[in-house]
């Protein structure tokens, strides 16, 4: 996680900022995406562009880049994974209990299941990218770089998700 040449923290304390950096990663996301930006698609996802590039700059001062992009790709899945686990799947629950006792459910349960389902896809397939990007480490995290193209990464990730969603 650290760079073997040059460290600038130790494995313990790389070890909590990565720990800190995926509970943090839930933490923003959760809190933005429960404010009237989230109806606003486009502001939402500036933002969030801005977050996580400034989150990979912030990591790659302290971590090697190779560690930064893993961290960027596990903060994505971990939103990914809390998303269905804390705000798909119990509304979910809620609305069949309530359709199995013949009970109108509340249809806001489902719009805030499909927001988060949303963001899941423009975030499965950047993480997939970055996963892929680990096989060519000299054009992505070995690059001088590797910032700005993890940055483009993201953004070719959510033109890819975009174009699945449209088909």
């Amino acid at each position: 996680m650290v760079d073997p040449i040059d460290p600038k923290v130790g494995p313990i304390a790389a070890s909590a900022i990565g720990v800190a950096t995926l509970i943090l990663g839930w933490a923003i996301y959760d809190l933005l995406a429960g404010t009237p930006l989230v109806d606003n698609e486009p502001a939402f996802a500036v933002l969030g562009f801005v977050l996580i590039v400034a989150l990979a700059a912030a990591l790659s001062m302290v971590l090697s880049t190779r560690a930064t992009y893993i961290h960027v790709g596990a903060v994505f899945g971990t939103i990914m994974a809390l998303n269905v686990w804390m705000r798909i799947l119990p509304p979910q629950r809620r609305m069949i209990a309530a359709a199995a006792k013949g009970q109108p459910f509340d249809a806001s349960l489902a719009g805030g299941a499909k927001r988060r389902s949303k963001h899941n896809t423009f975030l499965a397939v950047p993480a997939t990218v970055i996963m892929i990007s680990n096989h060519f480490p000299t054009t992505t995290y070995g690059n001088h770089y590797a910032v700005p193209i993890l940055g483009a990464l993201i953004l070719l990730g959510w033109g890819a998700a975009a174009l699945i969603r449209r088909g």
